[in-house]
């Protein structure tokens, strides 16, 4: 008997703009990509549709602001570090020959269809025509350069000159927005020009409502562009966090665990138990099951002891006061037991100190010891004992750490954190 196997449903593509093989904007050729049709004949469909009292250019308008622009394909890590780091620049696509006669094929058939129709009195008016034509091309001139603008620009930046700084880095780019300005001027200039008799206040009135209009107009691709750069930062911070949040905690379980395992390969029994609690704890860990105590003393003394039973060394530890568990706390007391981790493993004792001050606008525990002590700037960037499981996880926890050691004179670890 066979069984058919049914593939899940790939869910569908949405489309997007795609500048690389794009002639503007990259509208058509998203949208040939998500149709997939070929992109001549949408291309050619806008060109007849413009000709048709120039429905074209306002869908394709539309479909700009509308439609976001592609995800960048990923490189690989060599080249993408290398190309943050200015060591390997990515050249622009260019049009090749083949695309810059298509091109001017498209321009032409489109230049004659409107001059066709004008012609026989089937478009617009001229005095539609032209405010329309100078404001159409202002507004792509501005709305291209938007689009021509890194997300890292934007994220380098803060404050007020994240909107504005990327915008004027260049020459180039402050030219072609006056242009487009000069464009979007001239169409307001021959609105009112034909506008007709009307008070002066009236007059007035509608003349500022045209310049707010188009100038919010002009500013929305950008504006759009910038959110959209700010939520993908949020995004990638997140994913960042989360991502150093596991590397962490691999740290202070697994990898401790398999050290532990080799010290003692020679006892069956105590590899045995290791593995088997290490085995629970990370799939509490990944399954969200935890059994953490619900105060920080309960917390610290629970870390005091799993220290003491894995190292084979005493903690002393006195806590002053308590309070309930938070996500932030918890950070602290899993700082602290890789401070103690950390001084069981390489400072020489059999006994570490540690006390802990627990009030309502302050939480700082203090982790000493008096072994060998080290000198921290030269810890290989590599460890992740101190910086990444201490100093960084309490950082994005809103916390503080302070590591005060030398050699021979022993470490002193100061967690706090503010309430």
């Amino acid at each position: 008997m066979t069984t058919s196997v049914h593939p899940h449903p790939v869910p569908p593509q949405r489309a997007d703009r795609r500048l690389k093989t794009g002639w503007l904007a990259g509208v058509c050729s998203g949208l040939a990509a998500h149709l997939g049709w070929p992109v001549l004949v949408l291309r050619v469909g806008v060109v007849l549709l413009t000709a048709s009292m120039g429905l074209g250019v306002i869908v394709y308008l539309v479909l700009w602001l509308a439609l976001p622009l592609a995800a960048e394909t990923p490189r690989a890590p060599g080249l993408e570090a290398a190309g943050r780091s200015g060591m390997r620049t990515v050249e622009a696509p260019q049009l090749v020959p083949a695309d810059l006669g298509v091109m001017s094929a498209v321009a032409l058939l489109g230049a004659g269809l409107l001059w066709f129709v004008q012609a026989a009195g089937f478009g617009l008016p001229p005095r539609v025509l032209w405010p329309a034509l100078a404001g159409t091309t202002g507004l792509m001139l501005i709305w291209w350069q938007a689009d021509h603008i890194s997300n890292r620009s934007i994220r380098r930046q803060t404050g007020l000159r994240r909107w504005f700084a990327p915008l004027t880095a260049h020459w180039s780019r402050v030219v072609r927005i006056v242009l487009g300005l000069a464009g979007l001027g001239t169409a307001i200039g021959l609105v009112v020009v034909q506008l007709p008799e009307l008070s002066e206040t009236t007059r007035t009135l509608l003349v500022l409502g045209l310049v707010v209009a188009t100038l919010l107009l002009a500013a929305a691709p950008w504006f759009i562009r910038v959110r959209r750069s700010l939520t993908a930062a949020r995004e990638e911070k997140m994913l960042a966090d989360a991502r150093a949040d596991m590397a962490a905690h691999l740290h202070d379980s697994v990898l401790q665990t398999l050290a532990l395992i080799q010290r003692q390969a020679s006892d069956p029994k105590a590899v045995t138990s290791l593995a088997r609690r290490q085995e629970r704890e990370l799939r509490s860990w990944l399954y969200g099951e935890t059994t953490d105590a619900a105060t920080v003393k309960a917390a610290l003394v629970a870390a005091a002891a799993e220290v003491e039973d894995d190292h084979r060394v005493e903690v002393e530890i006195v806590v002053v006061g308590d309070r309930d568990l938070d996500p932030e706390l918890k950070s602290l007391v899993q700082a602290a037991r890789e401070a103690m981790v950390n001084a069981a493993r390489h400072a020489g004792v059999t006994t570490i100190d540690v006390y802990a001050e627990v009030d309502d606008g302050l939480v700082e525990v203090f982790v000493r010891d008096r072994g060998r002590g080290f000198v921290l700037d030269e810890v290989p960037a590599d460890r992740m004992g101190v910086r990444g499981s201490i100093i960084e996880r309490l950082r994005r926890a809103g916390g503080d750490a302070t590591i005060r050691s030398a050699p021979d004179e022993g470490t002193e670890v100061r967690l706090e954190m503010k309430r």
